[in-house]
């Protein structure tokens, strides 16, 4: 058997979802980026590296980008409405901070103030503990998929930070159609 490539643990690491600049790999990946992304390009997957904003992921470009018949190893997960809400709302908010902020990498809320973002998208309620377990669970589903980190925190109030692969996976573009087809499906009920 061969010797494992020195970046191995880290081609692994990318296959099963994000690397961000505070993963003990990251150094790694900086340094061996360029071998990383042709073993990822032979077979048949592209390496989105963000050294600014500090993360990596991989994609599989779809069929029609000339790759015959490969199935698919990316992962798409579908989001309910309350998870997709919320991920628009959070792409909304990191825009907003750093706007505000620009030299400050964290963006962290408590899960109040994203309980509060989100109550404001649905008819009032008269029971609370049911909406407050509808939006445990798009924070839960939005955990999942990377977009939010929950902290240690030793306070009694849960903290998360909003990962800014969000940027990445919501562009501004895509933000602004999930938004019209959210106020379309409000406008429905």
């Amino acid at each position: 058997m061969e010797e494992p490539l020195p970046y191995a643990s880290l081609i692994l690491k990318l296959l099963q979802g994000v690397v961000y600049y505070d993963d003990k790999q990251w150094e790694q990946l900086i340094s061996y980026a360029a071998p990383i992304q042709r073993h990822f390009e032979a077979i048949g997957l592209q390496i989105h590296l963000d050294e600014v904003e500090g993360y990596a992921y991989l994609t599989q470009p779809d069929d029609e980008d000339g790759i015959a018949n490969l199935p698919r190893l990316v992962r798409r997960i579908p989001l309910t409405y309350d998870a997709t809400l919320l991920c628009v709302l959070l792409r909304e908010s990191l825009q907003q901070f750093d706007a505000r902020t620009p030299d400050e990498p964290r963006y962290v809320l408590s899960r109040a103030q994203i309980q509060e973002m989100m109550q404001l998208f649905f008819p009032e309620q008269t029971d609370m503990t049911r909406l407050e377990r509808r939006i445990d669970s798009a924070i839960r589903q939005v955990e999942n998929v990377s977009f939010l980190k929950k902290l240690n925190s030793s306070d009694t109030e849960d903290l998360y930070e909003v990962r800014r692969i969000i940027k990445a996976k919501i562009s501004a573009d895509t933000l602004v159609e999930i938004r019209d087809q959210l106020e379309e499906y409000i406008q429905e009920d």
